[in-house]
């Protein structure tokens, strides 16, 4: 019973609630990436800009650093509702060691007008990073 007990009191120690976020950058690329990809240090970053960096193009973007007690998250879910929309992040929260990220899909007119189908999103996020995201799709 004790060993219950000390599970539930971490678990009540999780952050719990709303966590703050801000956009990092905005982009469509096809590139193969998972659904979220967490990012806690300047080296993962680096290597993520490299694989974003647009050839055609002899300056890339500035890459961000992190501050203590931040972490980048990396989107790129599958469109179901807008094939060549955007994505919009209205809420994060932290829910044990997970972090629910609650998004809408959105029309993007400019993606429209290209054809273009994977739209990424990456996440400054106040907090510690958690063991998993799970993506909660509201245009269902």
């Amino acid at each position: 019973m004790a060993n219950n007990e000390l599970k539930a009191e971490s678990i009540m120690n999780e952050p719990q609630g709303n966590v703050e976020f801000s956009e990092v950058r905005r982009l469509n690329r096809e590139v193969q990436l998972n659904d979220f990809l967490i990012i806690k240090d300047f080296s993962e970053t680096v290597k993520l800009y490299g694989k974003l960096a647009d050839k055609r193009f002899s300056r890339s973007a500035p890459i961000p650093t992190l501050e203590e007690n931040e972490f980048f998250l990396l989107l790129k879910p599958i469109m179901k509702k807008q094939t060549f929309g955007d994505l919009e992040v209205t809420k994060m929260e932290m829910k044990g060691s997970v972090l629910n990220v609650y998004y809408k899909e959105i029309s993007n007119e400019e993606y429209l007008l290209n054809k273009q189908k994977n739209p990424i999103l990456i996440l400054r996020v106040n907090g510690v990073a958690p063991s998993g995201v799970k993506l909660i799709n509201l245009n269902k």
